[in-house]
């Protein structure tokens, strides 16, 4: 490749960009986009465009190499011409090309389609097997922005994506993060076709194509996907999408673009990001308007009220309520309007639905700046059609005070239940006390930040002895703030390690800001658990190319957060599992994946072997082995990894085997698992027909938390039996340890 200079070689293709652009064009010709790639640095095919038969013979077809040429139909209605008869390998000649041109004047005729002209084109010489022809691309994505693809190409593109394991078959990459070499040098070398092409099997140990002649092609394809993305405004124009299909090497290793596409638009986004003072008196307010409490029922404004009283870390006085009649709710002064407070607030909390008149009020608060940030719990914005005239209105007033120098008010919502903070000692769940205690334990280091408020109120009942997060916060419709607002103002805080997220979609292109964010705060040792919803290929633009059709949204999302670090289980009970064991072990020392595991039951056993996913079995040391020969009836067992203690092990023999692995050097985790109906273990309350007590100090549970509390490795408990062991499960997971009902999610 030719060395390309950022500065004096955009400058051509920028100029040919917006000339189409002012043409009123979306796509540009074959020919087009060949000068373009020429430009960044391939070598292209040379070629001719021809728009009637009659100029072949003018078009100095001599300057095209060779015999054979290749002869292309052109038109900006017809995306994949080879199936139509479109794509022709034809004699250099006057007669037969002329032929060839009337040819797709019929095809067109036949499709109902314009006929731009006929591309005549070098024939490239090279190999068409597999592994010969790539496919290279770039897009704008609508959350993430500029990105990246890499894989097999030509016309069986869609067909090597259906047989090869995901993850396998596409290389996808954030433009942003191209120039990471070690990591994209990581997501090539996880392909199936890096390694054949670059000559790292002994099925093809000699090299097709330099290493770094990929990493500088994608880094090419980088810098032209930022430098015309929609958040770059030094250019009118961006560039849709890129797509050259196949790209062939060459047998001197070369990269030469066969077929290309381009989409082109004069789209752009400006994104005016909230001032982080106010998310903290948001989640730290010193003091509170509600609006929409009722002065004569418990409504939900009421109840946040009586909640945010309940705190007792924002005074009563400070506690301010807006009612047209009232003087005092519940001990809180009253006032008729916005002007008629005394102060300026930290927090309004937003309770009124939408409508005329409840949009007014708070166009009034965010135009006056009454408050630094609002929490608007209101459903109907933005959900019916007056709604979204509503909801527009709103949007347009915060970020005309985001213009202001005071940076405006920040806005949490709508459609919410608002967010649950301890350090603020509030909490606007309008749910009553009895029916969403929040006790929970554990798990004070965590930070739970999810779209939907329902899925953190479900969260939340599940795990409610467990789960005490430092900050419970839904968001809504991100009418202003978003997830990826939280994560910058919380990734430095040193009482968070683990961050839960529950997300249905982002804003236009604020998933690139989340992910450097979340880069930022996986390096820093801190964890993100995401679900998110959509998952499903959208496909609506799998006609206009190979690319779309290969990768869907969700599976760019995906394979963008994975490769930052962002761990993304695939079910809503995974999801669980995972903040469970995050939350509950951020005390321990991870030092490796070797796990060593103990069951009282041989099926457990099987199963845990083939669920061990990243892990390995730990080898246990000699000095082990025989603690364990000493611990267990070895006259019918052997002593293995995993350890199959059999139901006959009592409690003070499987103290003595936990110690074991805790104590071995070459164990680095522990899975614990006990099938509890067994008579030599304490696993029932007291009661009637049996001498069991959980409560006294040898039983299951309490041997287990104190086995627990004393070591420093990561720990999991496994109790597969029904709700007559709940109350030792019970104790355990009191005492923050992560318990499992099945062995394979343990």
């Amino acid at each position: 490749m030719k060395t390309l200079d950022a500065i004096t070689e955009i400058g051509p293709i920028e100029q040919q960009l917006v000339g189409a652009l002012r043409d009123g064009r979306e796509r540009l010709h074959e020919h087009e986009i060949y000068s373009i790639l020429d430009a960044l640095g391939f070598r292209t095919p040379a070629t001719l465009f021809v728009t009637r038969a009659g100029d072949i013979e003018s078009a100095g077809i001599d300057a095209i190499p060779g015999d054979t040429v290749v002869c292309k139909l052109i038109s900006g209605a017809l995306t994949h011409r080879f199936e139509h008869g479109g794509v022709q390998f034809v004699e250099r000649n006057e007669k037969r090309l002329e032929k060839t041109f009337n040819e797709f004047v019929s095809i067109a005729d036949s499709l109902g389609i314009p006929l731009d002209g006929m591309l005549i084109a070098e024939r490239i010489p090279g190999n068409d097997s597999l592994q010969n022809k790539l496919l290279l691309s770039l897009r704008q994505d609508p959350s993430f922005g500029p990105i990246v693809f890499l894989g097999l190409g030509g016309v069986g593109t869609e067909v090597y994506k259906q047989y090869i394991r995901e993850g396998r078959d596409l290389v996808i990459r954030a433009a942003s993060c191209v120039a990471d070499y070690e990591g994209t040098e990581r997501e090539l070398s996880n392909t199936l076709f890096y390694p054949i092409i670059t000559g790292r099997t002994r099925i093809k140990p000699d090299p097709k194509v330099s290493e770094n002649t990929i990493h500088e092609a994608l880094r090419r394809f980088a810098l032209l996907a930022e430098r015309f993305s929609p958040l770059y405004r030094n250019t009118p124009v961006t560039i849709e999408e890129l797509e050259v299909n196949p790209i062939q090497i060459t047998g001197s290793g070369e990269l030469v673009p066969l077929d290309a596409l381009i989409r082109i638009s004069g789209n752009k986004y400006t994104m005016l990001t909230p001032k982080q003072s106010g998310i903290r008196s948001l989640l730290e307010p010193k003091s509170v308007l509600v609006i929409g409490a009722s002065a004569s029922k418990m409504n939900a404004g009421r109840i946040i009220q009586n909640n945010i009283l309940k705190g007792g870390v924002i005074p009563k006085e400070r506690i301010h309520i807006l009612h047209p009649d009232a003087d005092e709710i519940d001990g809180c002064r009253a006032y008729r309007s916005i002007g008629d407070i005394p102060d300026r607030v930290d927090m309004t909390v937003f309770t009124i639905p939408a409508n005329e008149r409840s949009a007014s009020l708070l166009e009034e608060i965010i135009e006056r700046e009454s408050s630094d940030s609002i929490i608007l719990i209101s459903g109907g914005f933005g959900e019916t059609k007056n709604g979204r005239v509503l909801d527009a209105r709103i949007r347009d007033a915060i970020i005309m005070g985001r213009k202001e120098a005071s940076g405006g008010v920040v806005v949490n919502g709508p459609n919410c239940l608002g967010i649950v903070s301890r350090p603020g000692g509030y909490n606007t769940f309008f749910i009553p006390e009895h029916k969403l205690p929040f006790n929970g334990r554990h798990g004070e280091r965590t930070a739970c930040i999810s779209q939907s408020g329902a899925y953190l109120v479900t969260l939340v009942s599940n795990m409610g002895q467990l789960l005490n997060p430092k900050y419970m916060i839904t968001y809504g419709n991100q009418m202003d703030l978003t997830v990826t607002d939280y994560l910058i103002y919380l990734k430095d805080d040193p009482e968070i390690d683990v961050f839960c997220l529950y997300i249905e979609g982002f804003k236009p292109y604020d998933g690139e800001r989340f992910l450097k964010v979340a880069r930022e705060i996986v390096r820093s040792g801190k964890k993100i658990i995401m679900y998110k919803t959509g998952r499903t290929k959208a496909g609506a633009a799998a006609v206009a190319s190979h690319t779309a059709s290969m990768a869907g949204d969700f599976e760019v999302l995906k394979r963008i957060l994975t490769d930052a670090g962002v761990i993304m289980p695939e079910t809503l009970n995974e999801t669980e599992d995972t903040i469970k064991v995050f939350a509950l072990l951020s005390g321990k020392r991870v030092t490796g994946t070797r796990v060593g595991i103990y069951a009282n039951a041989g099926f457990e056993c099987s199963v845990a072997a083939d669920r061990l996913y990243s892990m390995s079995l730990a080898r246990f040391s000699d000095e082990t082995v025989q603690k364990l020969h000493d611990a267990l009836p070895t006259d019918i067992i052997d002593v293995n990894n995993p350890v199959d203690a059999t139901p006959q092990t009592n409690v003070e023999n499987y103290r003595k085997c936990i110690e074991a692995l805790i104590e071995d050097q070459d164990v680095d985790c522990i899975m614990a698992a006990v099938v509890p109906p067994t008579p030599f273990m304490e696993t029932l309350p007291a009661g009637d027909g049996h001498g069991e007590d959980i409560s006294s100090e040898g039983s299951y549970p309490n041997v287990t938390t104190d086995l627990f509390n004393r070591t420093t490795k990561p720990m999991v408990v496994s109790v597969d039996s029904g709700g007559l062991y709940d109350p030792a499960v019970h104790m355990m997971e009191k005492a923050g340890i992560p318990v499992f009902r099945k062995m394979d999610r343990a």
